[in-house]
């Protein structure tokens, strides 16, 4: 059985690899994009049919979901992975699959590095094919960052160092062991608000990642003009100098607190201030579907869809769907 299994799953990707590297491929067009979770949560199981046509219907290019790795670096879910690929290959939409990395053990940073370079390898080996872009992990820099400190994030007492080279060794190995089997996979790595250093702690320690994804929500302020730093966009790129995506945007709760108007214009109104600086190469809102499985527990969570399910059952759009449909058409 393992070794059909091992047949049907290189079949697959020969069959994939033609069309999906096609649409991969369309120049420096830019990327319009949204996230959710096929693969993770209630709300985005047994609909991926639904995921699929409105993300069609607004015209969008990329899906950016998140994916729970094993400890040798294969999908813990690798058929309903493969089936989310299929689908996104016959729609010809990117996936940009945000892949967590579990089973590094607890050894110091050498040995997680080891350990990572495996899962790349193996993660390369397996789906390098399919990808043109891999996202690694998802804010890594909240997950090292010291709680109860000032929220910046531009300063090193802002860090838990300790656990920071533990971290970047974990990141650093995977991307450095998909790279030896699929060198062409552009890698991005997401960070939050100003949190500078984090970005810094790559650069120093050598991280071959090829993209910024930065998230950014109403309550962190205006990206393009925050005192007393000025436009985030800017700097980020003087700094870094690397191509910079958005890849989480929205009203911060979404329409927890606000109504659909608002949550429509925070969204127009930033992707309009974002566009005019001519550095972004993709936004990705966050996110397609409402997600009430996460009411009582997750409350601020529940709620960033650009879509709600009616008492009925049916998918129903919200202001910002339309909002965004106007900049992904253009």
């Amino acid at each position: 059985m393992v070794r059909v299994k091992k047949i049907l799953i290189a079949t697959a990707i020969l069959l994939f690899v033609s069309p999906v590297l096609k649409a991969q491929n369309r120049g420096n067009s830019f990327i319009w994009g949204v996230n959710g979770h096929p693969l993770t949560q209630p709300d985005y199981r047994n609909n991926l049919d639904e995921q699929i046509k409105a993300i069609k219907d607004l015209k969008l290019s990329s899906y950016r979901f998140d994916v729970i790795l094993n400890q040798d670096g294969y999908a813990k879910n690798e058929s309903a992975f493969l089936n989310v690929l299929n689908s996104l290959k016959s729609n010809a939409i990117l996936p940009l699959p945000a892949v967590m990395q579990t089973g590094l053990g607890s050894g110091g940073p050498d040995q997680v590095y080891k350990k990572g370079f495996e899962q790349g390898k193996n993660f390369g080996s397996r789906y390098g094919d399919y990808l043109s872009v891999l996202e690694v992990n998802n804010e890594g820099d909240n997950k090292i960052r010291i709680r109860n400190k000032p929220a910046g994030g531009i300063k090193e007492g802002e860090y838990d160092t300790t656990k920071a080279q533990r971290f970047i060794a974990e990141i650093k190995g995977f991307i450095d062991g998909i790279k030896t089997v699929k060198p062409s996979i552009k890698i991005t790595l997401s960070v939050s608000f100003t949190h500078y250093y984090y970005l810094q702690l790559l650069k120093d320690n050598n991280v071959n990642y090829d993209i910024i994804g930065c998230h950014w929500y109403s309550n962190m302020g205006d990206i393009t003009n925050l005192k007393p730093l000025g436009n985030v966009l800017i700097s980020m790129n003087q700094r870094f100098n690397k191509p910079i995506w958005i890849t989480e945007i929205n009203r911060f709760k979404g329409t927890s607190s606000v109504d659909f108007a608002s949550q429509n214009e925070y969204i127009t109104t930033n992707i309009k201030k974002i566009m005019a600086q001519g550095i972004v190469k993709a936004i990705y809102i966050y996110e397609l579907f409402d997600q009430p499985s996460l009411a009582k527990r997750y409350p601020a969570e529940a709620h960033y869809g650009l879509m709600y399910k009616d008492a009925s059952g049916n998918y129903v759009q919200k202001d910002a769907y339309q909002g965004f449909k106007k900049f992904a058409k253009k």
